[in-house]
């Protein structure tokens, strides 16, 4: 329930915002609003004000306003197509406006009270270039290659293009600059896997008979063979598998989470920390993650990670009955629990506490500059996710509108931080995609008035009809189609 009413909340502010720039637009330019509905379908409510119908729709995704003269078959004179293409551009251009803007607006409040999430050094890697030049655990990347970072994924970037990488890390409240080499690092399978049978160790010499180092374009169901330099073998059924190549890498593991528990769930308290979980240490973010696997895997499965030939890391499922021990008070303290209690309990948000640090601002203009930056750095991302999907890569990623109300519901127990920062990454996201030059979108509807302010020639409206009824009908396409595939990925 707490899911389902986050989200119409988030939804019905962002639809609100947008649509109020295009029916404020339109006021400024005297053209007729006839409706001003949030979502679809049969109305909730509805109440009319002077000329315009106000709507709240049973179907919570989307909304629109309805302007006099937008259909093309009608021509009026307070009409949207009685108004010049210049008029019309900014109408359309409006509702994006409003809902970028308004994203830069939230990130200040969420600057001002919590900061900024800072790129923080987890782990360090023995024998790495990191550790080699001097980078820590717990330092805080503030710059990269001279250009300020607010999330891994710039970081990273830079890191992949191989060439030396010049870090400005905060260390003890004093700012250090770091030039590291990446390093290239060998292929990386990482297998699960179903009926296992045998065991490797050491060095592996084949997979299904070939030498480690290429992509076997395995699939799930699919049996394979794993062999070591010793001759001993290892097989199963494939229940999932994903290989990374060669590529340039620095040698640390970004600060995910504590082991420490951070709010009162029974059995656990604030503040214990889990130490082991039957004979499994409980160490650092990795050896946490490690605990994730081990817990989703079932009996006879087996969680294999190989690093070139090296086998890296191997896990088996936890049992049914889990010891764990924490530290409560400096007292260690034993608790019993089922594994799927305590599955559900560790993906829980806002559990375990976060590793990751964050940057206060000194001042109102410092939460100002630092709002803006952070969602320059957001919009950039955005922006480039749009282009990869639009080269078909990622596509598993988008979510839909069933995956955006789960997002929206685990937000909203996570606390205030967490769900004002998904309205504004929601809310930016909209005006970004909205502005793509596509029919049906405001951005298509841009290109139409940029056509006839270039050509000085009204574009047919018949074909401007047809090009975004067309453009509606995939876009609807493409809505139930990532909807289906948030069924299959949350349920």
């Amino acid at each position: 329930m707490l899911t389902f009413v986050s989200f119409v909340l988030v939804f019905m502010f962002v639809v609100v915002v947008h649509e109020f720039g295009h029916f404020l637009f339109a006021k400024i330019f005297k053209v007729g609003v006839l409706e001003f509905s949030i979502g679809f379908g049969p109305a909730l409510f509805k109440k009319k004000f002077k000329e315009t119908l106000f709507r709240i729709n049973i179907i919570p995704f989307g909304g629109y306003v309805r302007l006099k003269g937008e259909d093309f078959d009608e021509e009026v004179e307070d009409g949207l197509y009685a108004k010049p293409a210049w008029q019309r551009l900014l109408i359309a251009f409006a509702g994006p406006l409003f809902s970028i803007l308004a994203a830069y607006i939230l990130f200040i409040p969420i600057v001002t009270n919590w900061g900024v999430p800072a790129v923080t050094v987890g782990k360090v890697i023995d024998n790495s270039p990191a550790a080699e030049y001097g980078l820590k655990d717990g330092d805080v990347i503030l710059k990269v290659n001279g250009k300020r970072v607010f999330d891994s994924i710039e970081v990273s970037e830079q890191i992949s293009k191989g060439k030396v990488v010049e870090f400005q890390v905060l260390r003890d409240d004093k700012v250090i600059t770091i030039s590291i080499p990446p390093r290239i690092t060998p292929p990386e399978y990482i297998f699960v896997l179903d009926d296992v049978y045998g065991d490797i160790k050491g060095s592996l010499k084949k997979i299904n008979g070939f030498t480690p180092g290429v992509n076997l374009q395995l699939k799930n169901g699919e049996f394979i063979e794993l062999e070591d330099n010793f001759g001993n073998t290892l097989s199963g059924v494939v229940v999932s598998y994903s290989f990374v190549g060669e590529r340039p890498t620095i040698g640390f593991y970004y600060a995910g989470f504590e082991s420490v528990i951070s709010k009162d769930i029974s059995p656990f308290r604030t503040g214990d920390r889990i130490v082991k979980v039957n004979s499994m240490e409980i160490r650092d973010y990795v050896s946490l993650l490690n605990l994730v696997s081990r817990l989703g895997l079932k009996q006879n499965q087996m969680y294999i990670d190989i690093w070139g030939n090296k086998i890296k890391t191997k896990l088996l499922p936890l049992d049914d009955n889990l010891e764990i021990v924490v530290i409560r008070d400096g007292i260690e303290k034993k608790l019993n629990m089922k594994r799927e209690d305590f599955s559900k309990l560790i993906t829980t948000p806002g559990f375990f506490k976060q590793e990751q640090k964050y940057l206060k601002p000194k001042n109102l203009f410092d939460a100002v500059s630092l709002a803006i930056q952070r969602c320059n750095s957001a919009a950039k991302t955005i922006w480039k996710a749009f282009g990869k999907l639009f080269l078909g890569k990622g596509v598993n990623q988008v979510a839909g509108p069933v995956g955006i109300a789960v997002i929206v519901g685990e937000a909203a127990k996570a606390g205030w931080e967490t769900i004002l920062t998904v309205v504004a990454l929601f809310t930016l996201n909209l005006g970004i995609f909205n502005l793509l030059p596509l029919p049906a979108l405001d951005g298509g509807r841009i290109v139409f008035s940029l056509i006839e302010i270039i050509t000085r020639k009204k574009v047919n409206r018949k074909i401007e009809a047809i090009v975004h009824t067309i453009g509606f009908f995939v876009l609807m396409a493409l809505a139930f189609y990532f909807m289906f595939a948030d069924f299959t990925r949350f349920f």
